[in-house]
C-alpha cells in the first residue's frame, strides 16, 4: 500500500474514531467503499437522515482526499490505485 493511501487510511480512522480492519484497509479500494463502511459503521450525527448522513460523510471524506492524496475531481466509483494514480 502507498504511503499517501496509508495517510488517507489514518486520517479516516482518526476523523470518524475507526478502526479500518487493523490498518489493511486494502478493500476499501474506492471513495464510495470508504463512505459505505463508515456510514455502516458510525451512527448519524444530529438527528441526520442516512442520506443526509450520507452525503456529510462523503463530504469529509471528500476533504481528506484533497489534503491526504491530493485528489479533488473524482467519481465515487473510481478505484484509488487505477484511476486516481495515488502510488
Amino acid at each position: 500500500m502507498s504511503w499517501a493511501l496509508e495517510e488517507f487510511y489514518s486520517a479516516v480512522e482518526d476523523e470518524f474514531g475507526l478502526e479500518l480492519d487493523g490498518g489493511n484497509a486494502e478493500f476499501l479500494d474506492t471513495p464510495a467503499a470508504v463512505i459505505d463502511y463508515i456510514t455502516e459503521q458510525t451512527k448519524a450525527v444530529d438527528d441526520l437522515s442516512p442520506e443526509e448522513y450520507r452525503e456529510h460523510v462523503a463530504s469529509v471524506v471528500g476533504e481528506l482526499m484533497a489534503r491526504t492524496l491530493g485528489v479533488t475531481r473524482y467519481s465515487e466509483g473510481s478505484r484509488f490505485v487505477e484511476d486516481l494514480h495515488v502510488r
